[in-house]
């Protein structure tokens, strides 16, 4: 019996207006003495019967894009997905596949991602989604949002067949978003989740 385990998880991209955090991690201070971290998960699926595919995938928690500024350049910030561990998968025919959307994306609605002002959701900048490493992108470089999103499950990101793999990704954020903006009416902190879907199925 081959068994689907479905694997949903939420990554927060989160800015914060005034200081450089390092990934997941939040810096508390005598000036601003508290802070939250902004974790989602959801695991569906049945107990797996001996020899059914088993599969864990790690993504981080949080990527901060740090402080943005009004000027004409694009934000590079990293992420990684891997596949820590994977039981009973036949490589040469199946593969673990990881889709991503933005968390209100739909097939027939807006499919872009989005950071959003916390205090006020009408103020929002987008970002892009690569399965390249920031030293790897250039201008040339293509996003897997670029294209139409035609699954609910999200944009294809990666298919894995052996554990220890990892897709080393970037997330780009063009601050020229920002310009034509008075700064007083955008300053603040941002944040949006990424929504990652994980299935099993043939190559």
């Amino acid at each position: 019996m081959k068994a689907k385990r479905l694997l949903t998880l939420a990554l927060a991209v989160l800015m914060i207006a005034m200081t450089v955090v390092s990934v997941s991690a939040v810096q508390l201070t005598e000036t601003d003495p508290d802070g939250q971290t902004e974790v989602k998960a959801h695991i569906g699926g049945s107990t797996p019967e001996p020899g059914d595919v088993t599969y864990i995938i790690t993504i981080p928690d949080v990527v901060d894009f740090g402080e943005l500024k009004q000027e004409d350049t694009k934000k590079d910030v990293a992420y990684t997905v891997t596949l820590d561990e994977v039981n009973n998968l036949d490589p040469d025919a199946q593969q673990i596949s990881v889709y991503v959307k933005n968390q209100n994306a739909t097939v027939n609605g807006d499919q872009e991602f989005y950071i959003t002002n916390k205090a006020d959701s009408t103020k929002k900048f987008s970002y892009d989604v690569y399965s390249i490493a920031p030293n790897e992108m250039t201008d040339a470089s293509v996003s897997i949002n670029q294209n139409t999103m035609t699954q609910a499950a999200g944009y294809y990101l990666v298919g894995f067949t052996t554990a220890g793999e990892t897709l080393s990704g970037s997330l780009r954020l063009d601050q020229n978003q920002l310009m034509g903006y008075n700064l007083a009416d955008i300053v603040g902190d941002y944040n949006g989740y990424m929504v990652f879907f994980s299935i099993i199925e043939d190559q």
